[in-house]
């Protein structure tokens, strides 16, 4: 079945099931839309200094979910554990897929995928050091996943460290979002951490990702392909995300060209 296929099939089970957000979600879908004429490539990173919050999950989801779209996507693995790149040479043959966790040789991989994608994406690994701060601090977009834990929060100062300083170096760059990811649906903890986030000057999207069985199993495949009734709430949370993320970024985009 072709990617447009399944993704309309998708995209029926979901709207009847939630059909005001999915409205809202197709508005927002058709400006992404708009992005390939006008969107120069991009070197999008997810990263967090803690591993086991959804980097690899996020990271293959996305080059998918971009991938069915049309534009040209690569993946780049610098987590030695190597999850991401093991999961889409599964998931998608058609992504190019580049594995290295040598510092020096992230940037050589980055500029040569570059040249030939609309999109490299790139997941870090899970702990400080060479590779972790090379591939941050190459990314136009950074991407932080973080769990509603008193011990994910306490874990962002060290996450932002290289944030911040290629920040400073780079003159604002990388953008920076924190997603929330294996929340429960409706939690108080929730919006009380994502308002002290906020409150505190970070940039938090306001697309969560809940705690999903379907989004937990989908190793070697994406939420947002299946057609199950089962994977529709995370096929939803799954593209809100990205459509927020996206959107964003043709935002600025647009009015810094006209």
């Amino acid at each position: 079945m072709a990617s447009h296929e399944r993704l309309s099939i998708r995209r029926s089970i979901v709207g009847q099931s939630e059909h005001a957000s999915q409205c809202r979600l197709q508005i927002m879908s058709c400006q992404a839309g708009n992005l390939r004429a006008r969107l120069e490539n991009m070197f999008i990173t997810f990263t967090n200094t803690k591993g086991g919050v959804g980097k690899s999950t996020l990271s293959c989801h996305l080059a998918i979910w971009l991938f069915d779209r049309g534009y040209r996507v690569a993946l780049l693995d610098t987590d030695p554990q190597g999850s991401s790149s093991e999961w889409m040479r599964n998931a998608e043959p058609g992504i190019t897929v580049r594995v290295t966790s040598d510092s020096d040789a992230i940037q050589t991989a980055r500029n040569e995928l570059m040249a030939a994608h609309d999109f490299v994406i790139a997941d870090a690994p899970g702990a400080e050091g060479g590779a972790a701060n090379a591939v941050t601090m190459l990314a136009d977009l950074a991407v932080l996943p973080l769990e509603p834990t008193a011990l994910c929060v306490r874990a962002l100062k060290d996450a932002l460290k290289t944030i911040r300083l290629s920040q400073t170096v780079r003159e604002g760059k990388p953008e920076t979002v924190l997603v929330l990811n294996k929340v429960n649906k409706r939690s108080r903890r929730t919006a009380t951490l994502k308002k002290q986030l906020r409150t505190s000057g970070f940039r938090v999207a306001e697309s969560e990702l809940r705690w999903l069985d379907a989004i937990a199993e989908s190793c070697d495949s994406a939420v947002t392909r299946e057609t199950a009734p089962k994977y529709a709430g995370g096929a939803m949370d799954m593209e809100a995300l990205f459509v927020e993320l996206m959107a964003g970024r043709l935002s600025d985009r647009i009015a810094a060209n006209e």
